[in-house]
C-alpha cells in the first residue's frame, strides 16, 4: 500500500495552517506543520517531504532565506518548494523564484484549486525566469543577504560586548560577596572550634552535638565560598611556579582529612612514596588535591573508603584519588568538569555542592601542562588520576 505524499507547510498563522491541512488531508496528503524557518529546516531533514509550501513573510528567518537553506540540503535538490504568500508587491514572485522556489501561489488560498496545483508541482511542473532577469535578481538577492548578515554580525558584536560587561560585573560581585561572607564566617568557625575543644567552658552533650553540627555546616559553606573565590581569582592571574616538596603540602591536608574521615565515618588511606621537588604553584597544587578529596568525601556514604595515592616518576608526578562512592555515568564524564555543572541523577540528590571543585581541578591541571583521567561508573565509585609533568627549574 502506497504511503500518502507528505507536504511540509511552513507557516506561522494558525488559521492558514488549519485551512491548508484540511484541504490537502481531504485529498490524501499528509501535512506536516512548521511554525518558522528553523523548525521547517529541522523537519525537512527528518521527514523528507514530497513538496514544501512556505510563507514568505514568516518572522525571523524569512521564507526567502528558508528556501535558500532548504535548497542547500542534498536530499531537497529535486523537491518542489512553492511560495504561498499574501505579498502581491511587484517583483515578489521573481524574488521567490530566485531564492529557490519552483512556484508561486498567492493568498487568499483557493481551496478548490490548491490540491490540483500541488499535484502538478509534484508531477514536475516548475516555473522559470528568463536568464537575463534571473542574473540581475540573483545579484540583488545576494546583496540583500550580505546586508542582512552584516546587520546580524553588528547585533551579535554589540550583544557580545554587553555580555562581556555583564560577566565582568558578575565576577566583581561574586569576588566581593565571597570576601564579605568569608570574613564573618571565619570568626564564626573560630569560636565554634573553641567551643568544640572546650576552651570556652563546659557544654552538656546536647550542646556539644549542636556545636559539632554547626561546625560541619560552617566548614561546608567555607569550602564552597573558598572555591567560588578561588575560581574568580585563578582565571585572572598567572600561576607562580616554585620548586617545592609535594609531601610538605600534602601532609597538613592528609591530617585534616583524617579528622574529617573520622567525623564522616569513612575510611581514609594515604599511600605516599618519597618524591623529588617539583615546580608547581603551591596554592594551586593544594587546591587541586583538596578539591579531589572534597569531591570523594562528598559522594561517599558512611562506611565507604577514600584513598589518596602519590607516586613519583622521572618525568611527572602522579596524584590519584579513589573512592567507593556513588560513581558517575560515562555520559557525564566530560560535563562534570564544566563550571557550575552538577550531575542530574537520582544518586546525586542530597549531595550539596557548587559545581566548581572539578572545574578548578581541571583548570589547575591544564595550567600546569598536565592531564586528568577519570574512571567511574554508577555504584562502582570513582578514580581521578592527575599527571603533572616536571618543569626544568626556571622554565
Amino acid at each position: 500500500m502506497n504511503q500518502p505524499a507528505q507536504i511540509l507547510y511552513i507557516e506561522d498563522n494558525p488559521d492558514n495552517q488549519r485551512l491548508v491541512q484540511r484541504v490537502l488531508s481531504a485529498r490524501g496528503y499528509q501535512v506536516v506543520i512548521a511554525e518558522d524557518g528553523p523548525n521547517g529546516l529541522a523537519l525537512a531533514r527528518t521527514s523528507h517531504p514530497a513538496l514544501v509550501l512556505v510563507d514568505l513573510g514568516i518572522p525571523g528567518l524569512d521564507g526567502y532565506e528558508t528556501t535558500t537553506r532548504l535548497r542547500s540540503l542534498p536530499h531537497m535538490h529535486g523537491v518542489p518548494i512553492i511560495a504561498l504568500t499574501a505579498d502581491a508587491s511587484p517583483g515578489s514572485r521573481e524574488r521567490a523564484l530566485v531564492a529557490g522556489c519552483d512556484g508561486y501561489l498567492s493568498k487568499p488560498i483557493d481551496a478548490r484549486a490548491l490540491p490540483a496545483q500541488i499535484a502538478e508541482f509534484i508531477d514536475g511542473r516548475r516555473e522559470r525566469l528568463p536568464e537575463t532577469m534571473e542574473t540581475e535578481l540573483l545579484r540583488s538577492y545576494n546583496q540583500k543577504l550580505v546586508e542582512r548578515l552584516e546587520a546580524r554580525v553588528r547585533e551579535l558584536t554589540i550583544a557580545n560586548a554587553q555580555l562581556q560587561d555583564l560577566d565582568r560585573l558578575k565576577d566583581q560581585f561574586l569576588a566581593t560577596l565571597s570576601h564579605e561572607l568569608r570574613t564573618p564566617l571565619t570568626s564564626l568557625l573560630g569560636y565554634l572550634e573553641l567551643f568544640d575543644r572546650g576552651m570556652l567552658g563546659p557544654l552538656n552533650p546536647q550542646q556539644e552535638e549542636a556545636v559539632r553540627v554547626m561546625r560541619r555546616s560552617g566548614e561546608i559553606l567555607a569550602r564552597q565560598l573558598n572555591n567560588l573565590l578561588y575560581f574568580q581569582e585563578i582565571r585572572s592571574r598567572s600561576l607562580n611556579f616554585v620548586a617545592l616538596q609535594p609531601l610538605d603540602v600534602l601532609r597538613p591536608l592528609i591530617a585534616m582529612f583524617r579528622e574529617r574521615a573520622a567525623q564522616a565515618q569513612l575510611q581514609f588511606e594515604a599511600v605516599l612514596t618519597e618524591t623529588q621537588p617539583i615546580e608547581v604553584d603551591r596554592s594551586a597544587f593544594e587546591h587541586l588535591v583538596r578539591n579531589l578529596l572534597d569531591n570523594a568525601f562528598q559522594y561517599t556514604k558512611p562506611g565507604g573508603k577514600v584513598r589518596l595515592m602519590v607516586r613519583d616518576e622521572p618525568t611527572r608526578l602522579i596524584v590519584r584519588v579513589e573512592d567507593t562512592g556513588i560513581g558517575i555515568a560515562p555520559a557525564e564524564h566530560e560535563k562534570i568538569f564544566l563550571p557550575f555543572y552538577q550531575v542530574d541523577h537520582s544518586l546525586a540528590r542530597g549531595y550539596p555542592g557548587s559545581g566548581l571543585g572539578l572545574a578548578i581541578v581541571r583548570h589547575i591541571v591544564e595550567a600546569h601542562g598536565g592531564q586528568i583521567a577519570l574512571r567511574s561508573a554508577p555504584g562502582e565509585g570513582s578514580a581521578f588520576t592527575v599527571a603533572i609533568p616536571r618543569r626544568s627549574v626556571g622554565a
